[in-house]
């Protein structure tokens, strides 16, 4: 036990670090930790836990924060929120030494620990066992171990925010892959996809079956997001554009509302990282190109990210009346492959990467406990 420890001191000196880095920005901004708690989507998912989907509007909220909160409360969500993000970390780094980047696996994840994401893990938000369920449900990818616990982390990862579902779908690949790959084992490979898509499928089905019985609509959390958050449909080009017309330009008026300024740090945030995410996956098919073989974890990795691009693009806030990419920051973060990636830089590039990442972290993480709303 001790020497897992030991062996594992950077996963504890950087989940220990991450918690002071948010110590201090209550510190400078003066805010309240039990205020923080209480900010925007936390909100809902307190209301949810007491009162259950009361409304249609607040399917958008998926349920396993809210079920957490009903059965242990703030305090147990918040602690199982930092066991979450602890044992995520610990995991990340198991696959950055088995993929064998270039970077020190403690340099990267120094990056994640200071990252935005790191905030939304002190609170009542998905972040954490988000992050948590998908990079286990890699792990255990590339391990090629126990498909039964991956199946149900992967359905987990679907109670716990749609875009799970994303990655389920990138592994399936992987897996069918897999199969073609090693057809003297096509018995064991077709069993190995039964046993982790069965648990995973039924417990994805939860939310949607719910939805049906209660609203008569399975997918009435994607109609909410039009009906109730003013949120139009897009796509990643349209997406983009109006991002880069926000940035560049004066084309949207607020009438009077003064946010334009942090409206554009918004949208510089939001294209910025969706670039990175582009660089991270060209540069990973070039590697694969250069070696003339194809590397399964990567390709799971790539599929993952590029469908995640796509997904978070399929709706913005309409920019007359609101910042277009709202929260899109956020989602990028927990987004593990970028973290992967940036493993796969030299040194110095990841050293850059986490400077970058900080100072990202300070500017988000300070408007949001001063409650800068898009944020």
């Amino acid at each position: 036990m001790w020497k897992k420890i030991t062996d594992n001191k950077d996963v504890i000196f950087c989940f220990l670090g991450s918690k002071l880095f948010f110590v201090v920005i209550l510190l400078i901004t003066g805010a309240s930790y039990s205020e923080v708690l209480g900010f925007f989507d936390a909100s809902h998912y307190r209301t949810i836990a007491q009162f259950g989907y009361y409304h249609e509007s607040v399917t958008v909220f998926f349920p396993m924060v809210p079920l957490l909160i009903r059965l242990v409360g703030d305090v147990g969500m918040v602690i199982i929120n930092q066991i979450a993000y602890l044992v995520s970390l610990y995991f990340l780094k198991q696959i950055l030494l088995k993929l064998k980047g270039g970077a020190k696996a403690s340099t990267v994840l120094t990056a994640v620990a200071l990252s935005p994401m790191a905030l939304f893990t002190s609170i009542e938000y998905t972040e954490s066992l988000f992050f948590l369920f998908t990079v286990v449900a890699f792990y255990l990818f590339v391990t090629d171990k126990y498909k039964l616990v991956m199946g149900v982390v992967l359905g987990l990862s679907v109670f716990t925010r749609n875009t799970g579902s994303l990655l389920f779908l990138a592994v399936f690949l992987g897996m069918v892959v897999r199969l073609v790959k090693d057809r003297a084992h096509a018995g064991k490979r077709v069993s190995d996809i039964l046993l982790c898509y069965v648990p995973a499928t039924a417990i994805s089905l939860i939310y949607p079956v719910f939805l049906q019985l209660k609203f008569g609509n399975w997918k009435i959390f994607m109609d909410a997001q039009y009906d109730y958050w003013i949120r139009i449909r897009s796509n990643i080009f349209k997406t983009t554009w109006i991002s880069l017309k926000l940035i560049f330009t004066d084309a949207y008026e607020y009438k009077g509302i003064d946010t334009v300024i942090l409206f554009k740090i918004n949208e510089v945030l939001s294209v910025g990282l969706m670039a990175l995410v582009i660089v991270l996956i060209v540069r990973e098919i070039l590697i694969m190109k250069r070696t003339g073989k194809l590397n399964i974890p990567s390709f799971v990795g790539i599929i993952y990210s590029v469908l995640f691009m796509l997904a978070i693009c399929l709706t913005i806030r309409d920019p007359y009346l609101d910042c277009p990419t709202d929260s899109f920051y956020r989602y990028y973060t927990t987004l593990f492959p970028i973290y992967l990636g940036i493993g796969r830089f030299r040194e110095k590039g990841a050293q850059l990467s986490f400077i970058v990442s900080t100072l990202v972290t300070v500017v988000t993480a300070s408007m949001f406990c001063l409650e800068a709303f898009f944020f």
